[in-house]
């Protein structure tokens, strides 16, 4: 006869109070919790937040210290309009936490601060070459454009500030123009100053080159709040244009007031 054995969870910690705010997607999980239940909250890459009868999809990302689970979708259907205090339940079971309401704040004091820089770095939407397929320009891309602010967006780069800049090093699938590719923008971009941005001027710094893009939105994103955003076809142009070689360095600047981003390459020496 097989005997399985059983995890005693008696002495285990099944609660942890955290903040849901708007303003960004990551949910933070305390780093003893995340102790206690490493193995379980492994098994899976995802979970499911309940509360009053609606469930909504999580991912997990855990790197160092940093224990989070992110899904935009959580306010939109839980109808949280500001940082909101709660208290979850971890139910084990398909990673399952049901969550219960402790109080929400009128300001966005408990925003977390890291959420912007940590998007800049963050590989996961700054992709550089995939084949695009199925991505149309959009016919109204030469319309004067409007940008609707969100409230509860993340908190947009102003128009009077300098602009956003970030680096990328050209990898050698990059550097293969046998396929076509697009430009992933971070994530802090695509949640805050691009949230609703439909176009913006590509222009090269090093050469003649100008090209209105259409912003697309991933659509692999889409079930967890649609903020993976790239432009398609202007951006093959200028990788068609340019010919950047593996190992070249690529210097944006966004200006977020005329939405202009201005594109060095800095060759390998």
């Amino acid at each position: 006869m097989t005997v399985i054995g059983t995890i005693d969870n008696s002495n285990r910690p099944t609660t942890f109070e955290t903040i849901i705010n708007p303003s960004e997607s990551n949910i933070h999980i305390p780093i003893d919790f995340y102790q206690q239940w490493e193995r379980e909250l492994n098994r899976l890459n995802y979970g499911r937040i309940v509360w009053n009868n609606a469930s909504v999809p999580v991912y997990f990302r855990f790197k160092d210290t940093d224990k989070v689970m992110f899904g935009n979708d959580v306010c939109y259907t839980f109808g949280f309009e500001r940082p909101t205090k709660v208290r979850l339940e971890y139910k084990i079971t398909n990673n399952k936490f049901s969550l219960t309401f402790i109080e929400s704040f009128d300001d966005q004091s408990h925003a977390s601060t890291e959420v912007f820089e940590e998007g800049l770095n963050d590989d996961e939407s700054d992709e550089g070459t995939i084949i695009l397929d199925g991505v149309e320009e959009d016919e109204h891309a030469n319309e004067p454009q409007e940008v609707v602010q969100n409230p509860n967006d993340p908190q947009p780069v102003d128009a009077d500030e300098e602009p956003v800049e970030w680096n990328k090093t050209v990898s050698r699938a990059m550097a293969n123009l046998s396929k076509k590719q697009v430009l992933h923008f971070p994530n802090a971009l695509s949640r805050g100053v691009l949230s609703r941005a439909t176009f913006l001027d590509l222009i090269s710094e090093d050469m003649d080159f100008h090209h209105r893009c259409p912003i697309h939105t991933s659509t692999r994103s889409q079930n967890i709040g649609a903020f993976e955003k790239f432009i398609g076809d202007g951006w093959y142009a200028y990788m068609l244009t340019h010919r950047p070689r593996a190992g070249d360095t690529l210097i944006f600047q966004l200006f977020p007031d005329t939405f202009e981003l201005i594109v060095t390459l800095q060759r390998r020496n």
